[in-house]
């Protein structure tokens, strides 16, 4: 221990004690500049602008919004239903005019090509006709809009009277009297369900 204390040799202590010092400042710096870098990049991990995934800015959404070309949502459009003639006879085709009417605030696309255009019929609970099940039908005319807020289109859909099964085979060639109610939807958005009777000619 009197080493430590009064380190021996031809130099006089205070030479030695000023080693010892610069010694332990080298150690002392060395493990402060560690602990900088260590905390730097760190640091940078945690930035929030390191991460690859950008937001998208609101600037791009506006633009989105505003794309004509996008498809009509139920936010956009409001789709009416009427049955023609109100009280279609067995054996006849009734039609179902659809009002559409845009309610929106930008320009969409509407358009009966699309997935989600639909006409159901059914009675109680049994589905008498879809166009899911028979989608080569021709319910639809082909119709396709650029809609502006404010705009009003309209078209006719049809159903043979014939009742079909999920493979759109053909039941019944006319389906009987009584109460059936009719589903529409174009492009997904849906129109309110309309009921009709279905009377004996």
């Amino acid at each position: 221990m009197d080493g430590l204390r009064r380190p021996v040799g031809d130099q006089p202590p205070t030479v030695y004690w000023r080693r010892r010092l610069v010694a332990v400042a080298v150690l002392v710096a060395l493990a402060l500049l560690l602990w900088f870098l260590i905390s730097a990049t760190l640091a940078g991990e945690d930035e929030p602008g390191a991460s690859p995934t950008a937001s998208t800015s609101p600037q791009a959404q506006a633009v989105d919004s505003n794309d004509p070309g996008r498809e009509c949502t139920a936010d956009d459009v409001t789709l009416a239903v009427e049955v023609s003639p109100e009280t279609p006879s067995v054996g006849s085709v009734p039609a179902f005019d659809v009002a559409v009417e845009h309610t929106g605030d930008a320009a969409c696309m509407l358009s009966t090509a699309t997935e989600g255009t639909d006409l159901s019929v059914r009675s109680g609970e049994w589905i008498y006709y879809s166009t899911t099940y028979c989608p080569d039908s021709s319910a639809f005319p082909d119709a396709e809009w650029i809609l502006q807020p404010g705009d009003n289109e309209a078209l006719q859909a049809t159903w043979s009277g014939e009742r079909v099964d999920e493979d759109c085979s053909v039941l019944e060639p006319e389906s009987g009297a009584g109460t059936y109610v009719a589903s529409v939807a174009i492009g997904g958005v849906p129109a309110p369900e309309a009921s009709f009777q279905l009377v004996s000619g």
